[in-house]
């Protein structure tokens, strides 16, 4: 919020990411910690700082933002913590019993009994997806 550099604004997302990553973990959602991290904080955050940089060395200045309206931006920035502190603070949080059988095993099983058709089928759309991709960056390689 506060940088102008647009690749440091990058890192900044990939923490702020990696912090709901944690919020996951607390909540005992493992499954769902992993794939915050290898998806969005590893995945998207990375691929937007490469097109940043490829952007940035094709015309050879530096990528900057400019920083508009920043007095609005801090009066809604506190308003909406106040706001959520005020919610977390009045609402009641049950605590329910753990079940015995673990979330990541359960899914891993369910995609390999029940839903095996399917998972098959993505990874050979995900396979094909690859090929077509490598075989269209070769042609453009070569024109």
């Amino acid at each position: 919020l506060f940088t102008r550099n647009i690749v440091h604004a990058a890192y900044a997302l990939c923490l702020a990411l990696i912090g709901i990553a944690g919020v996951y973990v607390v909540l005992m959602a493992e499954l769902l910690a992993v794939v915050q991290i290898m998806l969005y904080a590893g995945g998207v955050v990375i691929l937007l700082a490469f097109g940043v940089m490829m952007t940035n060395r094709l015309r050879g200045e530096k990528v900057l933002s400019g920083s508009n309206n920043q007095f609005i931006g801090g009066i809604l920035s506190v308003g909406l913590f106040a706001g959520l502190s005020y919610l977390i603070s009045t609402a009641s949080f049950g605590t329910k019993p753990v079940k015995d059988q673990d979330q990541i095993e359960s899914i891993g099983v369910s995609f390999l009994t029940d839903h095996i058709i399917a998972f098959e089928l993505i990874a050979f759309i995900l396979l094909v997806a690859l090929v077509g991709a490598a075989y269209l960056a070769k042609n453009a390689a070569s024109e």
